[in-house]
C-alpha cells in the first residue's frame, strides 16, 4: 500500500496534524483512501488466512499472521524458531559444496594467478547457501598456499609460510588447517619457480567417506612391518583429497582372507591402512611365512 498524505498537501510524505483552535491551526484533511485502503489490506490478510472478518475482534490480524507462519513452517510457537544468523552459529554442520564431487573448481587462468569461478554453490552450517562470484588471487613463485573461505572474510589465499597464518610453522598437511564449521579449506595451491600453479581442489561435504578394495601380492610387496617404510608412497596408495584429515580402517578387520599360491605355511597375514595426509591413504600388509601370498584389502576412510 502506498502512503496517502493529508488532502491537498504538496509533500507526498507529509504527516497528519490535529486541529489547534487556540493556535488557529486547522487539522489535516483526511482523504477517503487513507482510511479505506488500510482496512482493505488488513481484511485481505485476514481472509487469505482462512478467517472471517468480525467487527468486534481486534486480534484477527495477529491470528492471521500466526496462521500464515504455521502454514509455511508446519506449526508451533515462535519459541521454536531461530533467525538465520542464529542458525549459522548454532548448527554443528560442516560446509558442503554442491557439486557432484564436492569440490569448487578453482583453477589457474594464467601464471601468477588462481581463479574462483562464478555460479557455484556451497552451504554454510547446513542452512545458508553461498553463491560464488568470479574472484582472482595473485601468487608468488615457489610458494604453497591454502585457499580458504569464512563467513566474515569470504575467500582468502593464505601463504603457509606466513607466521600470521601459520604461527607454529606446521606442515601444510597438518590437521590444524582442516576445514571446520566456519572456516573452509577449499584448495591447496603450489607454485614452481616460474610461478605456475598446481591447484588441488579438496572435497568439502558434511560427511566425507571413501571406500576401496586393493589387491596385493607379497611376492612384489613383501613388507615385513606393521607399517610400510616411510619412503613407500606409491603402488597401493590412493588419492582422496579430503578437506579434513580422515580416519581409516579395514572394513573387515585385520584377519582378511588370502590365498597361499605356493602351498606353504602362512604364519601371519595382517593388513591395515595408513593415513598419509588429508590427500592420500596407503593400504599396507604384513606377511610372515612362506611366500608368495595374494589377497585383497577392503577399507574405508571417513571424516
Amino acid at each position: 500500500m502506498e502512503y496517502n498524505p493529508p488532502f491537498g498537501s504538496p509533500d507526498p510524505n507529509a504527516g497528519y496534524v490535529d486541529r489547534n483552535t487556540p493556535g488557529a491551526a486547522a487539522g489535516s484533511r483526511v482523504p477517503a483512501i487513507a482510511i479505506e485502503m488500510p482496512q482493505r489490506e488488513i481484511v485481505t490478510v485476514i481472509k487469505n488466512a482462512g478467517l472471517t472478518p468480525i467487527k468486534t475482534d481486534p486480534t484477527q490480524l495477529d491470528q492471521a499472521i500466526d496462521l500464515k507462519i504455521a502454514a509455511a513452517t508446519g506449526g508451533g510457537g515462535d519459541e521454536n524458531y531461530v533467525l538465520m544468523t542464529q542458525a549459522r552459529v548454532r548448527l554443528p554442520i560442516f560446509p558442503e559444496v554442491e557439486t557432484a564431487d564436492g569440490k569448487l573448481p578453482v583453477y589457474s587462468p594464467a601464471n601468477g594467478s588462481i581463479r574462483i569461478p562464478a555460479g557455484y554453490y556451497f552451504v554454510h552450517r547446513g542452512i545458508y547457501q553461498v553463491t560464488t562470484v568470479e574472484q582472482d588471487f595473485s601468487t608468488v613463485a615457489n610458494k604453497t598456499y591454502h585457499l580458504r573461505w569464512s563467513p566474515g572474510d569470504g575467500f582468502a589465499l593464505k601463504d603457509v609460510a606466513d607466521p600470521a597464518y601459520n604461527a607454529g610453522a606446521l606442515p601444510e598437511t597438518h590437521a590444524a588447517f582442516d576445514t571446520v564449521f566456519d572456516d573452509m579449506l577449499v584448495s591447496r595451491v603450489v607454485t614452481n619457480a616460474s610461478n605456475v600453479a598446481t591447484v588441488t581442489n579438496l572435497v568439502n561435504k558434511d560427511r566425507l567417506a571413501f571406500t576401496d578394495e586393493v589387491s596385493f601380492s607379497a611376492a612384489s610387496y613383501a613388507w615385513q612391518e606393521n607399517t610400510p617404510p616411510s619412503g613407500i608412497t606409491s603402488g597401493l596408495a590412493r588419492d582422496i583429497n579430503f578437506a579434513r584429515t580422515p580416519m581409516a580402517a579395514l572394513s573387515g578387520g585385520n584377519d582378511l582372507p588370502f590365498n597361499n599360491n605356493a602351498g606353504g605355511t602362512i604364519m601371519e597375514c595382517n593388513m591395515g591402512v595408513r593415513v598419509i595426509s588429508r590427500y592420500r591413504l596407503l593400504p599396507y600388509y604384513q606377511v610372515t611365512g612362506s611366500l608368495p601370498v595374494n589377497g585383497l584389502i577392503s577399507y574405508i576412510a571417513i571424516a
